[in-house]
């Protein structure tokens, strides 16, 4: 894995959460917030999650074993999550954007609030955060169907589609 494969990954991170977010939206407050069971029992809490994970990975990346935890249990609706997340993306993207080949086999230290401690590679961690988010994103999509919505689509398959077509974002 080279950088530009790992800002290409990111990007579609993003975008993927830009179209869950926009899912999210159209909920109500008590559909956003509204527990359904799950990993998760919300799409608020999932949602909280996802992004509260890559903050602690990025934590982790810039040198902090434990990462910093944030918490978000203040947000009521979406617009205000997607706030947060907007912010964090500048900041994740400073970081990506820093990196060159040879970091990607930086050692990661990880401490996790389970106990496990452990050494990883950047590009290996760096690959988990987006896989991650993809198994949550899924879940989010659930959640959104069980609570009347309808989510969008986050395929790796549609972003390619759109990115030569010249639609997507850009990090920050």
């Amino acid at each position: 894995m080279n950088v530009a494969e790992v800002l290409d990954l990111y990007e579609y991170n993003r975008w993927a959460h830009e179209r869950t977010l926009e899912s999210a939206t159209e909920l109500s407050a008590e559909q956003y917030g509204r527990e359904v069971g799950g990993s998760f029992p919300s799409v608020r809490s999932t949602l909280e999650h996802v992004l509260a994970t890559e903050v602690v990975w990025l934590s982790r990346w810039e040198g902090h074993s434990l990462g910093e935890g944030p918490d978000y249990g203040g947000l009521v609706d979406v617009k205000s999550l997607e706030r947060i997340w907007l912010s964090f993306w500048k900041r994740q993207s400073a970081f990506l954007r820093s990196l060159t080949d040879d970091e990607l086999a930086r050692p990661v230290a990880i401490r996790t609030r389970s106990g496990i401690e452990t050494v990883q590679s950047l590009s290996d961690t760096l690959v988990h955060v987006v896989n991650h988010a993809s198994y949550h994103r899924g879940q989010a999509a659930s959640l959104v169907r069980q609570v009347g919505g309808k989510p969008n689509g986050t395929d790796y398959f549609l972003y390619c589609i759109g990115r030569s077509q010249g639609e997507g974002s850009e990090l920050v």
